[in-house]
């Protein structure tokens, strides 16, 4: 594998047309992509300088395979904000997720509204971390199943 954890084919050398649409990663970034769960994970990182697991892999899921965009980005801004920042297992968490790492899988993909009726039934995550989006109830209690809003949701 040595350094090809850091390249974009990763250690499978698997060539995927990645994007680099850099208002797109902003938004992203900075946990405005209208996606209720993957924003609320991204505001959390962005004031706290952590994130769970379960944060880690869906928000990397999304950047990687709904945006299509090159996971390195995703990477390097993980590694400028997490307080529990480590090598191995950013880098190698990001080559699993978008797909040119270790997996056994192809094509692995989360379910964000899935993931968010698993791990935040109630909303109250989401609540925390927007709540410009408290007295919306109608979209937290469908699992966040629809962006905030569709008009300018990233995907």
């Amino acid at each position: 594998v040595g350094n090809s954890v850091f390249f974009l084919h990763g250690p499978k050398n698997i060539n995927i047309e990645w994007r680099t649409d850099s208002d797109v990663f902003k938004r992203w970034m900075h946990g405005n992509t209208g996606h209720p769960f993957v924003d609320a994970n991204m505001r959390e990182m962005l004031n706290s300088g952590w994130m769970s697991n379960r944060g880690r892999q869906n928000v990397a899921s999304f950047l990687t395979k709904d945006l299509k965009m090159d996971w390195r980005l995703g990477a390097e801004w993980f590694e400028s904000q997490l307080i529990d920042y480590d090598v191995c297992s950013n880098w190698g968490n990001w080559t699993y997720a978008a797909g040119v790492g270790c997996d056994p899988r192809d094509s692995r993909r989360f379910n964000i509204q899935k993931q968010a009726k698993d791990y935040d039934p109630q909303g109250n995550f989401v609540r925390l971390w927007m709540p410009e989006l408290s007295a919306k109830v109608s979209i937290i209690d469908r699992f966040h199943m629809v962006p905030t809003d569709t008009s300018s949701a990233i995907v």
